[in-house]
């Protein structure tokens, strides 16, 4: 402790350190008061964003008469006839209202819920929510308290708040940004402790520690990411919903919490997919981080079943179709024993990406075990695995919409996203598998180029378009970038000694695997400046100092 000698302090003595002793009156404001202090406007700026109520009215002329209704986190006047100019909604909620003041009824209409909602739910997919839009946007701007039953649980509303502000377009508020990271981490950690527990508490942690796995994954804080993914996990598995609409019916009630029944084919389709974003999730980061004789985790562990049938878009949902039930839904898959469940599967993008994002991780395990000196009997366990995860690969991959047959003048962008991304994990399943062999096999040699060329070019769109990616996107495109550098050093290898026409052969080559190159690496440079982890993945693309 301090004993505030000067000019040095009796602990700074007995363990110098470079940095000059402060004192709090001192004639200058210290380090520590300076943090203090930006650390309050903060959190006051940030109290008066939640609670407008509290805080005391300042009404000012503006003599252009202008309200600037895209500012998410402007200065809220509570006086009545700027909040209805600002308020489309207003006369919605005027009758019939209970439990909500005036001042909660303009807090529906505040600019900075509706664009950090916008912002949020524009790119929502891509970062595994799995709720119902509509609705969750609903109870998100009911003209209630924070914390209210009838909306989201604080933990889940922060984290969207954190998300809004991560992918807000104007820069000036992101200084809100680590402060709101504090609150939901800090709001998620007490949903299910506190003593006024939300009916929806358990799924709605489970999505709020999904998105942080996702947020810390985008910014490349791996060991918070793999954190909060099994955090989400956890509680999936604690839940029982990794054995939903299990045939199985003892299965049902093997879980160590009881959620009530499901209200509707939504509620229920939300569940499902819960299990299996968090499940994504899980996989996408072992794939990206974990060595590969360790790409494992809680799902490869005796004794994790999962009954719960692969997911479908909320589309689906909303009109009342449900999977059939299943058992063993993993086994299955893995088994080729989904044969008949396919043939009258309903087309899904989230179906794909989950079946896709397991497929490479399957790929990455196989290829973590090759050892080119193992014994015989082990060589060829392997190779049976290498064939039927081979086959798996090959069979998702016809069930892909064509890249190049997607209409964007008539389809949504989110759409052709998911596709994308699709795509993208089947190609890098292919490359993951194929590698172990490029060296001595042509044929694994040219599926792996052929698949990092199809993860670059993406149907020939301009992917910059999309805004924002899955995280695992940015190894997808590192991956492709080093096969492609491979197979450029290989080629160049080999023009020493050969005849003109084979050294005219290999340049042509070289110069369209040049070209794709470029581009991946441009992709991963777009990226980069709003992703921590993209930023990693592009400074260790091979050239990437060549630029």
């Amino acid at each position: 402790k301090c004993d505030g000698a000067r000019p040095i302090c009796g602990p700074c003595q007995r363990t110098p350190k470079d940095d000059p002793c402060e004192y709090a009156d001192g004639p200058g404001r210290s380090r520590v008061r300076a943090l203090e202090e930006a650390v309050s406007r903060l959190e006051a700026r940030l109290r008066e964003y939640e609670h407008p109520e509290e805080t005391p009215s300042i009404v000012l002329h503006d003599p252009y008469q202008y309200v600037n209704i895209d500012d998410p986190v402007s200065s809220y006047s509570t006086h009545s006839s700027l909040s209805s100019r600002m308020s489309p909604l207003r006369s919605s909620h005027t009758e019939g209202s209970t439990g909500s003041s005036d001042t909660a009824e303009q807090r529906i209409a505040l600019p900075g819920t509706r664009r950090l909602l916008e912002w949020f739910l524009n790119n929502a997919v891509s970062f595994g929510f799995f709720l119902d839009h509509l609705r969750f946007s609903d109870s998100v701007l009911l003209p209630l308290d924070f914390g209210h039953q009838s909306r989201p649980c604080p933990g889940l509303l922060s984290t969207v708040y954190l998300w809004g502000i991560h992918l807000s377009p104007q820069t000036q508020h992101k200084d809100l940004e680590h402060t709101l990271l504090m609150r939901a981490l800090r709001d998620t950690a007490s949903d299910l402790s506190t003593s006024n527990p939300h009916p929806h508490r358990f799924i709605h942690t489970i999505q709020a520690e999904t998105l942080l796995g996702y947020y810390f994954f985008r910014n490349g804080n791996i060991l918070e990411a793999k954190c909060h993914a099994s955090s989400a996990v956890s509680l999936t598995l604690g839940c029982g919903l990794n054995t939903l609409r299990s045939s199985h019916e003892q299965q049902q009630w093997s879980s160590n919490i009881n959620l009530p029944p499901p209200q509707d084919a939504i509620e229920e389709g939300e569940r499902i997919n819960a299990f299996w974003a968090a499940f994504t999730l899980y996989q996408d980061i072992a794939v990206t981080v974990d060595p590969p004789r360790s790409v494992c985790g809680i799902f490869d562990t005796p004794g994790c079943q999962v009954d719960t049938p692969w997911p479908l878009d909320m589309d689906m949902y909303k009109k009342n179709i449900l999977p059939p039930r299943s058992s063993m839904t993993l086994h299955k898959f893995l088994n080729h024993d989904q044969q008949s469940v396919d043939e009258n599967q309903i087309p899904s993008a989230t179906n794909v990406i989950t079946k896709a994002s397991l497929l490479l991780h399957q790929a990455s395990f196989v290829a973590g075990q090759y050892d080119p000196n193992m014994p015989p009997p082990e060589a060829q366990t392997l190779f049976a695995t290498f064939q039927s995860v081979q086959q798996l690969i090959s069979s998702l991959s016809s069930q892909l919409f064509p890249l190049e047959k997607f209409d964007h003048e008539t389809q949504k962008l989110p759409a052709f996203r998911e596709i994308h991304l699709a795509h993208s994990l089947v190609h890098g399943s292919i490359i993951r598998l194929n590698e172990i062999f490029s060296d001595s096999n042509a044929d694994c040699r040219q599926y792996c180029v052929k698949s990092a060329q199809a993860i670059i070019h993406g149907g020939g769109f301009d992917v910059a378009e999309f805004g924002c990616v899955n995280p695992i996107m940015g190894t997808l495109w590192t991956l492709a970038c080093q096969t492609l550098v491979q197979e450029i050093v290989r080629l160049r290898s080999l023009r020493t000694g050969e005849n003109k026409d084979k050294e005219d052969l290999h340049l042509d080559n070289e110069d369209s695997l040049l070209a794709s190159l470029q581009r991946g690496l441009s992709a991963l440079t777009f990226f980069s400046t709003n992703s921590a982890l993209m930023n990693k993945s592009f400074l260790s693309s091979p050239l990437s100092n060549d630029r």
